[in-house]
């Protein structure tokens, strides 16, 4: 019995030696082709590799960074990210992982998870990169005129100012204050004096703060304030609301609670929304939302890089509804018209490393208050700039 227990364990020690010599055969055939593709810069050949070898059991940190940084050179953030941010898991004191997730973070436009590795780096590798912990980050101006196709409502002109700040590396205090000025005319408004002549002068302020949980999770909250004449009535309007977002790396996930008062009326918004990057950059995106409040509208927006520096944006938004929070509370669609659908499109150009300009044109179809068939159109263009700092 003692002689058969010897056995069974001399062959278990056999066994095992066996598979880590196989293993480590393995490992470094692969770490030979590595050497090898990488010399040679096969990029494509070499991201292949790694992700077969991947599959098929063997793992190992250059293998990840080999390939993470195949993926970086061919402009494939995602795929990049996706292995340096694995091995940074497995190993945070790996400092180019660490800076390959930071990199990848920032060319995918994901500035919060951005910052969130920054704040981690070396400080060499923070003055070499001019990070600093707190900043103005950047401030955007707007301007957009909003013209319907019947008389009864006016020309209408919105205009926003904002600045972003950043509070520490994890934390960006966004600001925003607008206006919104319309002269419209509505005999079935009987409560309303003067109701050939009301006009609107919106004044609105914005704060939402996002904080960086972790590389992938951020939590923001904030609110929205209007100040909206309407004649002989005054509405002080406030939207409260708080979300989260998750960011892998192809594939973004957000939701959104708000929570707000509307001309003296309770009113609550719920949005889910899923913003993809197919080819892993933002050469081509796409961002679907929900938003389910006393009425349900879907958003879909796709994008494209058209030629350098230069993207193309068309956005859809189907379902009848009467109030629409958009860009987490940013932008609130309330008048006194149904809203049934609106089309549009938006031009960004990076006129260099900090600006950004933008264009943008709207099409919506609406139904007059008080009717359910009178349809008219109003057609909205907005120009604006983005500068970071």
């Amino acid at each position: 019995m003692c002689a058969k227990r010897i056995m069974l364990l001399w062959l278990g020690c056999l066994f095992f030696v066996n598979v880590f010599a196989q293993n480590e055969t393995k490992e470094e055939k692969a770490k030979a082709t590595l050497l090898q593709l990488y010399n040679e810069q096969k990029w494509k050949e070499l991201i292949e590799f790694g992700k077969t070898t991947l599959a098929e059991g063997t793992d190992f940190p250059l293998l990840r960074m080999r390939t993470g940084y195949a993926a970086f050179i061919l402009g494939n953030y995602s795929e990049s990210l996706k292995q340096y941010e694995k091995v940074y898991t497995d190993d945070p004191n790996n400092k180019v992982s660490l800076y390959y997730a930071y990199l990848n973070n920032l060319y995918l436009n994901n500035i919060t998870a951005a910052r969130f590795y920054a704040g981690k780096l070396p400080e060499e590798k923070k003055l070499e990169e001019k990070l600093v912990k707190n900043k103005i980050s950047s401030l955007n101006v707007e301007y957009s005129v909003k013209v319907p196709d019947i008389t009864d409502r006016g020309n209408a002109g919105y205009g926003k100012f904002g600045l972003n700040i950043q509070l520490g590396y994890r934390v960006e205090l966004q600001q925003a204050v607008g206006f919104y000025n319309q002269m419209i005319s509505e005999p079935k408004l009987t409560a309303v004096a003067n109701n050939r002549n009301i006009d609107i002068a919106q004044k609105e302020y914005y704060a939402r703060i996002i904080f960086a949980a972790s590389g992938r999770l951020a939590v923001m909250g904030g609110f929205h304030y209007l100040n909206t004449p309407f004649n002989n009535f005054k509405y002080n309007n406030a939207i409260g609301f708080g979300g989260i977002k998750y960011a892998t790396p192809f594939v973004h996930l957000q939701a959104l609670a708000q929570v707000a008062k509307i001309r003296d009326s309770s009113y609550s918004q719920f949005d889910a929304s899923v913003t993809t990057y197919p080819l892993g950059n933002t050469k081509l995106y796409t961002i679907t939302k929900a938003s389910l409040g006393k009425d349900f509208a879907l958003t879909q927006v796709a994008g494209v890089k058209v030629v350098k520096n230069l993207w193309l944006e068309g956005n859809l938004t189907v379902g009848q509804y009467k109030i629409l929070f958009a860009n987490d509370a940013l932008y609130v669609y309330d008048d006194i018209d149904i809203k049934k659908f609106r089309l549009g499109s938006s031009l960004y150009f990076l006129a260099g490393k900090k600006l950004m300009l933008t264009a943008n044109f709207n099409y919506d179809k609406k139904i007059r208050y008080g009717s359910t068939s009178v349809y008219f159109n109003q057609y909205s263009t907005t120009g604006g700039l983005i500068w970071n700092f």
